[in-house]
């Protein structure tokens, strides 16, 4: 249960906190945060793991052909900014500071440096001040970027011993197979441990082309083998985190 965890790592991808204009969706993000202000102040220590710098920087720059990886590093250079200027504005409304950390895979993998960003993240929390990452876009490329940033917030809940990891996604969870007509009679309730059958799901589950799947699926079994319990769930809902503590939320747990 989410309600006994005492540190929790949350992630929320580009699909769900920028618009089709390229903005920040200022729904999603309001109701995002609103429940980890609720967390905050039922002493729970709360990581955020945060997409959407590229996104928001081609709308920004009103980009709309195909970026060449060089552009896209600048772009989210650009997009940098909007991002934690959302974030930081809307957590001002709760008396709340935020705190932006940018992460390479080579600081994961290197022992000085996840030393160092683990004592950075232990601080800010010290300092009742919200740390948002992101990985650094600016630097990476196609052959050393972690992949996706469902992978980067499941290694960041390693180094941390997260009791959980919350993957926002724009579906409630892991569907056996493609949901239709909206119903939800084939979502996958709990997971006690990643077979290849569930990744067969991922797999169709990510031809829908939404949720991106395959990599959540990556990411909780990375965590279940820390002992750290994933959550998938939709960030749409107007309480994503607080309505957890709801048995009826729709959503996939993997139960370390």
């Amino acid at each position: 249960m989410i309600s006994k965890s005492n540190k929790i790592v949350i992630k929320i991808g580009s699909s769900l906190l920028t618009n089709k204009r390229g903005g920040v969706n200022r729904t999603v993000l309001k109701n995002v945060v609103k429940d980890i202000v609720w967390l905050l102040n039922s002493k729970k220590e709360v990581i955020v793991v945060s997409s959407g710098a590229i996104s928001l920087g081609r709308g920004k720059l009103d980009l709309k052909h195909d970026l060449t990886l060089n552009e896209s590093q600048a772009v989210a250079a650009r997009g940098q900014i909007e991002l934690m200027t959302a974030w930081k504005n809307e957590f001002k409304k709760y008396k709340k500071q935020v705190a932006q950390i940018l992460l390479s895979p080579s600081d994961i993998k290197n022992k000085k440096s996840s030393k160092n960003a683990m004592a950075t993240l232990e601080n800010l929390l010290n300092f009742n001040c919200v740390p948002i990452i992101n990985e650094n876009d600016t630097t990476s490329t196609d052959e050393i970027k972690f992949g996706d940033n469902d992978i980067l917030a499941a290694q960041i809940a390693v180094l941390i011993n997260a009791d959980h990891l919350v993957l926002l996604s724009n579906v409630d969870g892991l569907y056996k197979e493609p949901p239709k007509n909206n119903k939800n009679d084939d979502l996958v309730l709990e997971v006690k441990s990643i077979t290849k059958k569930i990744k067969d799901m991922a797999g169709a589950a990510s031809k829908l082309g939404r949720g991106g799947m395959i990599s959540k699926i990556k990411a909780a079994e990375i965590c279940m083998k820390s002992k750290c319990s994933v959550i998938i769930t939709s960030g749409l809902k107007d309480n994503p985190i607080k309505s957890l503590i709801n048995k009826k939320t729709k959503s996939t747990k993997f139960i370390a």
